[in-house]
């Protein structure tokens, strides 16, 4: 039998913001002048957006503990929409694998994935230091990378993002999130 495979958005779908820009104000507040800096430079167009999470990602994997990650994490869990969950509660199974992918970092989004039991990842760093942000077509590259189309069912999707559309478009039942 051929595993049924469901895809879930995370920021303002599976929880009802964005936990990249919740984290970096969060450390704003107290006045980072890492974070100040680099903010600054996107808020005027200086660096794009790869390089802001780039960035911003690296800051944080070299300044913060794992410990702070899980408790961000932590907080995050306890804002999910009952309501995402239980529409991906009716499309699995035991013969499904919920899979969560986020442009989000990965340095927290993994806390996520091992609570919820689920698979899946974050904008993240290989080995040779390139960074991956998972956003439009690197999802569905990292998703028929880690699960190629012929060997699972591509059942349902749910997403909020229109750079997702396409990601949807490979499933059988999906919902745009609003």
């Amino acid at each position: 039998m051929i595993k049924k495979i469901n895809v879930i958005d995370l920021d303002k779908t599976l929880i009802p913001y964005d936990s990249f820009r919740g984290l970096v104000l969060m450390e704003l507040r107290k006045m980072n002048i890492f974070l100040i800096w680099y903010t600054f430079l996107r808020l005027i167009r200086l660096n794009s957006m790869y390089m802001y999470k780039r960035k911003v990602c690296m800051f944080f994997e070299k300044n913060y503990s794992s410990s702070f990650f899980m408790n961000y994490a932590l907080k995050l869990t306890k804002d999910i929409d009952e309501e995402v969950l239980e529409m991906v509660k009716n499309e699995t199974n035991s013969n499904t694998t919920n899979i969560l992918l986020s442009a989000s970092p990965n340095i927290f989004v993994k806390y996520i994935l091992e609570s919820l039991k689920w698979e899946g990842s974050g904008s993240y760093f290989e080995d040779t230091g390139n960074f991956i942000h998972l956003y439009n077509k690197s999802k569905i590259s990292w998703l028929k990378k880690n699960y190629e189309i012929d060997k699972y069912e591509y059942n349902f999707a749910i997403s909020d993002s229109s750079s997702d559309y396409e990601l949807l478009s490979l499933f059988e039942k999906k919902v745009k999130w609003e």
